[in-house]
């Protein structure tokens, strides 16, 4: 029953619940690496696109040529029939192009990903779960918690990954 609580109320932030890019939007391509996961036990309830987030590094250069590597979040949109992205894709030592749309209505912190709130069965509040799993080999000082993360939309197979 406490699960049933807990997944209700982690739902109502979901992408699905806003207006949300369809297809047909003009994607724009994203470049570099899987920086963390975010571990949420909800990844979606009821009919329609299930979601994952995690946090993806894009790597540029700065005008004196230094790379610069900036966090975005990405909530890949899927259907029950695609399935979640393989475990193998949360590797940061593979480089990835991402075709993604932008969406402003999912923005959020770097503090707000990291944790999952909790309550009980009576609606009383439990301390929240840390889900944020950044990954191996990934740079730690990139994620202030503080940081407020542009977010994009990924649908399925529109990623790949770079030599």
């Amino acid at each position: 029953m406490a699960l049933l609580v807990i997944s209700v109320v982690a739902s109502s932030n979901l992408p699905a619940q806003q207006k949300h890019p369809q297809a047909g939007y003009e994607t724009t391509a994203l470049t570099g690496r899987v920086l963390a996961y975010v571990d949420s036990m909800v990844i979606g309830v009821g009919v329609g696109p299930h979601y994952e987030k995690f946090i993806f590094g894009v790597e540029s250069k700065r005008e004196d040529g230094q790379p610069l590597i900036t966090p975005v979040e990405i909530v890949y949109a899927f259907h029950k029939s695609d399935g979640l992205l393989p475990l193998s894709f949360f590797d940061h030592a593979k480089l990835y192009e991402l075709r993604v749309v932008r969406d402003q209505n999912c923005d959020a912190k770097v503090s707000a990903l990291s944790y999952e709130k909790n309550e009980d069965s009576t609606g009383k509040p439990l301390p929240p779960t840390y889900i944020l799993r950044v990954m191996e080999g990934a740079p730690k000082d990139l994620l202030n918690t503080e940081s407020k993360l542009p977010c994009y939309m990924l649908r399925p197979g529109v990623y790949r990954a770079r030599a």
